[in-house]
Parts: C-alpha cells; sequence; structure tokens
C-alpha cells in the first residue's frame, strides 16, 4: 500500500473519531436536556464520555501505529535508495579500479617483454655481432606462454613430463640431448643427430648466426648453422650463454656447462668424416671453405694416422706432418695462416720431406707405396690451391 493512501486513511480515522465523539456528546444533550444536578445523570454522562473517548482513542492508537508504520515504509525507501546509489557508486568504483589494474598489468607486461628483448640483444653484442635474433617477440611468447597484456607472470614453471615445441622444455629437453650425443661420437649417426639437435636448439633460443662466412662453417640445407668444424665448441657457448639467460629470467637454475665435451681432435675428426663420408649426411650437410687446399689437407692428416700410425713400428713415419696438421686444425686461426705464403710454403715442405723419406722407407712394400702415392696426389693438389708449388 502506498504511504499516501496509508495518510489518507489515517485522516479519515481521525474525523471519524471525532465526529463519533462529538455526535455521542450532541446525542446525549439532545435527548437527556441540559446540564443536570444529580449525581446519577453525571455518572451516566461519564459512562458515555468514557465509551466515546475509549473510541477516540482506538482511533488515534491506530492512526499512530499506521503513522509508524508509514515512517518505516519511507524509511525503507531511503534505505533501498541509498543502498542502490550506494551499489552504484561501488560498480562504478569497480570498473575504474578493473580498468586501473588492467592498464597497470599491460604496462607490467610491455616492461617485462622489453627487458627480456633487450636482454636478449646484449648477447647478440656479446658475440660481437655473430649471432642476432630476428624474431625476439616470438621467442618470449615462446618462453612466457601464459603471458599477455592482460596478464603477466615472472617466473615460468619447468614441466619436464609434459614438453611442448620451442618453448622453454623443449629447449632443456634438446640441450640434455646434446649432452648425450656429445659422448657418442663414435658413431656417424649419432653425430648428425647431434648436428641436427644443435641446429633445432638455436632455432628454438631464437638465434641466427650473421657473422662473417669462414673456412670450416657448416651448412645445412644452403644456410649457415653457426657451427664451425674448427670451432665446434664456441657454438655450444653461444647456446649456453643463451639458454642460461632466458633460464636466469624466468626464475630457473642454470644447465650444467657442455661446451667443454666439443673441444679436442677426437669429435672434431668424428664430425668431419661423418659430413664427408656419411651417405646420409650428403647434399644436406656441407663444410664450405674458402682455402681450396683444406680438403686435400684432411685427406692426409686422415690417411696419416689412420694408415701409418696404426703399427708400433711405424709410428714415426709422417710424424711431423701429423703433429703439423694437428696444429692446423686445432684452431680457426691457425687456419688462416694458410693465407700467409710462407706459412703455407714450410707446412707443405715439411709434408714433400716426409712423404719423400716414406717412400725411401717402404720402396719394398708396394701396398704402402700406393698410399704414399696418394698422400702424394693430395699435396699436391694442396699446394697448387695454395700456389706453392713454384
Amino acid at each position: 500500500m502506498k504511504a499516501n493512501w496509508i495518510l489518507a486513511l489515517v485522516g479519515a480515522a481521525i474525523v471519524v473519531g471525532v465526529v463519533v465523539a462529538v455526535g455521542v456528546l450532541g446525542a446525549y444533550g439532545y435527548y437527556l436536556g441540559p446540564v443536570s444536578r444529580n449525581a446519577t445523570d453525571w455518572g451516566s454522562f461519564g459512562s458515555v464520555m468514557s465509551g466515546a473517548f475509549t473510541l477516540l482513542s482506538s482511533f488515534a492508537t491506530i492512526g499512530t501505529l499506521l503513522f509508524l508504520y508509514i515512517q518505516q515504509l519511507k524509511g525503507e525507501e531511503r534505505q533501498i535508495a541509498q543502498d542502490a546509489d550506494n551499489l552504484a557508486k561501488q560498480q562504478k568504483h569497480d570498473v575504474v579500479v578493473e580498468k586501473q589494474l588492467a592498464a597497470l598489468t599491460f604496462e607490467q607486461y610491455l616492461n617485462h617483454r622489453k627487458v627480456f628483448i633487450e636482454r636478449l640483444n646484449e648477447q647478440s653484442v656479446f658475440f660481437k655481432g655473430d649471432i642476432r635474433f630476428a624474431d625476439p617477440d616470438r621467442v618470449y611468447t615462446a618462453m612466457f606462454a601464459n603471458n599477455s597484456p592482460s596478464h603477466c607472470e615472472y617466473k615460468v614453471k619447468i614441466d619436464q613430463a609434459n614438453v611442448k615445441a620451442y618453448d622453454l622444455t623443449d629447449c632443456l629437453a634438446v640441450y640434455e640431448n646434446i649432452s648425450r650425443y656429445l659422448e657418442k661420437y663414435h658413431d656417424k649417426e649419432n653425430n648428425l643427430i647431434l648436428l641436427q639437435r644443435m641446429v633445432h636448439l638455436q632455432g628454438c633460443l631464437g638465434m641466427t648466426y650473421v657473422g662473417p662466412a669462414r673456412n670450416g662453417d657448416i651448412y645445412f640445407f644452403n644456410f649457415n648453422s653457426g657451427i664451425n668444424i674448427y670451432e665446434f665448441s664456441k657454438t655450444l657457448s653461444r647456446i649456453e650463454r643463451v639458454l642460461n639467460n632466458i633460464l636466469f629470467y624466468t626464475g630457473n637454475d642454470k644447465v650444467t656447462q657442455i661446451h667443454h665435451k666439443g673441444e679436442g681432435t677426437l669429435i672434431r675428426d668424428a664430425i668431419y668424416d661423418t659430413l664427408i663420408d656419411y651417405h646420409r649426411a650428403k647434399d644436406a650437410w656441407v663444410i664450405k671453405n674458402e682455402i681450396e687446399a683444406l680438403p686435400y689437407l684432411h685427406k692426409i692428416y686422415d690417411v696419416s694416422q689412420t694408415f701409418f700410425r696404426s703399427t708400433v713400428d711405424a709410428a714415426r713415419v709422417l710424424e711431423e706432418t701429423f703433429v703439423a696438421l694437428s696444429i692446423l686444425f686445432s684452431d680457426h686461426q691457425e687456419i688462416e695462416k694458410l693465407n700467409d705464403f710462407d706459412y703455407a710454403d714450410r707446412l707443405t715442405d715439411i709434408i714433400l720431406y716426409e712423404i719423400k723419406a716414406a717412400k725411401e722407407l717402404y720402396k719394398e712394400d708396394p701396398t704402402s707405396l700406393a698410399v704414399l702415392d696418394r698422400i702424394d696426389s693430395y699435396h699436391w693438389s694442396a699446394m697448387e690451391h695454395l700456389g706453392v708449388t713454384t
């Protein structure tokens, strides 16, 4: 019931109460005459007045209750209106807070992504521009898969049981595979898998080799893989450093170093033999050299150690040649010395002198002489490419 109707009813009740009381008094005076001096009449008059005022007080009580009820209704209406107003204000405030939080999260996301990309670019500077990150945003999205403009996490939880392509779990799984295959260099298939894993991991990390082409660079389908046969461990060092940089930024522990496993002649020679002799490496994998004499020097090195160093009595045959070529292939800077005429001339003289001495030693051994003749042909081919035949 509306308040206006209740007020009308209260007013009507009061009017009725007053009219009834006055009517009773009027009727009493009209029918019973003027003021009486009889005590009994006054008693009757008191009873009449008591009844009239009782009726009037009843209406007054009803009116009071109705008035209180009206006041309660108005209070409730005011409270409802106030609650609705407060709710509207709270909703507006929540919207403002939500927008502020969204803006803050977006800013955190941008700053987090910016610092990540800057750290990647610092790695490029550290390696003197030999590598670059063509799509650092792809790397960030892969490493922080849960991050977006509306959500930003600073720590990445690594679940090795749920490896996903090109994310951090994939990088760590491939890194562990590389570590294992570095110890299995006696098998050519394992060596091929090792090279494939190294190329894959560099792709996961977003690394691209952009340094100058050098002697001994390994190409995979005409793409410079960033792996050099004479500095094999250097690529492993780059992978380690970039991966550890990302792990640090994701709040995870660094990986164990493995670049030392790529050092030494054994794995270098094994990788070289795999790429040159293994049928599954043909066409896909190529070692490119600007110094065209290098393949022939490698053949001399290979034959000198596999044939003439296989028996005790022949241990010192072509020994200086083997030592000189071992030093040559041990470091990329040594390879570059072949561009110096005097160095190349001295090296080929050592080989020539030892070939002549070995032929004299094995002049009665047709098999050994045939091998020496093959070495001699490699030697002359190397001299021609080095320009030291005169």
